[in-house]
């Protein structure tokens, strides 16, 4: 599905657009508003004007093919011990490396924000290795377990719901914490969800600012806000859905009514997990 259309930087442009009678009337699309988070690209040029939705399509992979390649990746030898921070698809399950899925199923844990999520991925690929919730409510109560258990030489993967841990994700300050105690910090690439929407966008990528989520506290969320309407260059929001229209009218008041933006909404259908 894609959709192109003018958006003005006004809060009351999503009435005025002509967006409210279409995609947004969709039923599919509602429950996926409910649930997941908008990316919005936000430029600061004013011919930057129109609106791009678009939507990921579904895996065909074969989890029998998938087997077959990860006994190939296996010959490579052993692991080493450490922590590793494990991309994983924003959507289409094919969105995911042969090297992650070796190392999600040479690990002697895999950390997860939401293991009934992360589940999925790992019955799909025919993943046995066990999951251990982490996420922000918990990650400071587990750090000294998952510390404990990588100075025993354990391999440790850490994944989030979607796209790479540690981008507005956790597995930052556990990362930080490996570094200081010398654990070795293994990245596998993978998908990230403001990359691959920045790279779609049709913005400028030579110079781009990466903002992610704002601050709950509205003073806090207006001062940075100020700091991002200075800027000549790209910039990137990470907006749940029910906070869209409060970001619009915030930055109406900040940028002025002469800019735009764009937003670029990549739909990660998690129900196909």
């Amino acid at each position: 599905m894609r959709l192109v259309q003018r958006l003005p930087l006004m809060a009351n442009s999503l009435a005025t657009t002509g967006l409210s009678k279409t995609s947004w009337q969709s039923r599919p699309l509602l429950s996926f508003l409910r649930t997941q988070t908008l990316l919005n690209s936000l430029s600061l040029y004013p011919k930057i004007n129109y609106l791009l939705l678009c939507s990921c399509s579904q895996s065909q992979t074969s989890p029998d093919f998938s087997n077959l390649i990860l006994e190939q990746s296996s010959k490579r030898g052993p692991l080493e011990p450490g922590l590793y921070l494990v991309a994983t698809p924003i959507g289409n399950l094919e969105d995911i490396t042969l090297r992650a899925l070796r190392v999600l199923k040479s690990a002697n844990v895999i950390l997860s924000e939401d293991t009934r999520h992360s589940g999925k991925l790992l019955q799909y690929y025919n993943i046995k290795t066990p999951l251990l919730s982490y996420h922000k409510f918990n990650e400071s109560q587990r750090e000294q377990t998952v510390l404990n258990r990588l100075k025993q030489g354990e391999i440790v993967a850490l994944i989030s719901d979607a796209g790479t841990p540690g981008i507005s994700d956790p597995g930052t300050e556990l990362a930080k914490l490996c570094v200081d105690e010398k654990i070795p910090v293994v990245p596998i690439p993978g998908a990230s969800a403001f990359v691959a929407a920045l790279s779609a966008s049709g913005l400028a990528t030579d110079e781009f600012t990466f903002v992610g989520f704002l601050p709950k506290h509205a003073r806090s969320r207006t001062e940075r806000l100020m700091l991002s309407a200075n800027e000549v260059k790209t910039q990137i929001f990470y907006v749940p859905p029910h906070k869209l229209l409060q970001f619009l009218e915030e930055t109406s008041l900040l940028f002025g009514y002469s800019r735009y933006i764009r937003y670029l909404k990549i739909l990660f259908l998690f129900c196909q997990l």
